[in-house]
């Protein structure tokens, strides 16, 4: 028997609301993956004060994504530093991200999340939990390190990146005109980093309060 109007109507508004009911997928949101390739250094490892932690991650996904790092020890969060949100445009692809510590006292963390976030979305769009069994000691590294090739090449488009950030750049002259003219040299290593870890701090601290708000 043909189908009334008002039958036809409410057929078609069903079909419009579930597109699923015909096969489509438009409407969902995309699938966001997350996936780690390595880290420097091993997930195993003790690191000295303020040594950073670095991993290294594929991100597959249909829509801009930003991607955090938190520093977890038996389900409590570690107030550990880590730089801003690394953003990925929208087929996702490959990048890496850090995390630091300065304790007074070693310090474990047995858990790294990363968290990955939609852009003008507040509500994480999955978060990837990595076990680690590291521990973040007191005492400052004799000698740097040797990392590898994507660490230091990580490392290089971080100081592009801040080239062009007028943000960090207005926030490095407003943390230079601070400082006094005397300062030996040999102190300006050490402020260069300070002011590095200030700006992370700062960075993290202003993205949490955005969400919050």
């Amino acid at each position: 028997m043909p189908l009334t109007l008002s039958l036809r109507a409410t057929v078609l508004l069903l079909l419009t609301l579930c597109p699923t009911a015909h096969g489509g997928d438009g409407v969902r949101a995309p699938v966001v993956e997350l996936t780690v390739l390595e880290t420097d250094p091993a997930t195993d490892a003790r690191l000295h004060y303020k040594e950073p932690f670095y991993l290294r991650f594929q991100l597959r996904s249909g829509a801009p994504v930003r991607v955090l790092a938190e520093a977890y020890y038996q389900g409590q969060e570690v107030p550990v530093a880590t730089i801003r949100e690394r953003e990925l445009h929208l087929d996702g692809g490959t990048d890496a991200t850090l995390i630091f510590h300065w304790p007074e006292q070693p310090t474990p963390v047995d858990e790294i999340r990363l968290v990955a976030t939609r852009v003008g979305q507040r509500q994480p769009a999955t978060t990837l939990s990595v076990p680690v069994n590291l521990v973040w000691g007191s005492e400052p590294a004799r000698a740097a390190r040797p990392v590898p090739q994507w660490v230091s090449e990580f490392e290089a488009l971080r100081e592009r990146e801040h080239a062009r950030d007028p943000d960090y750049l207005a926030y490095r002259q407003r943390m230079s005109k601070t400082r006094t003219g005397w300062i030996p040299a040999g102190v300006v290593g050490f402020g260069l980093a300070l002011l590095v870890i200030l700006w992370a701090l700062w960075r993290r601290r202003a993205i949490r309060a955005k969400k919050a708000s």
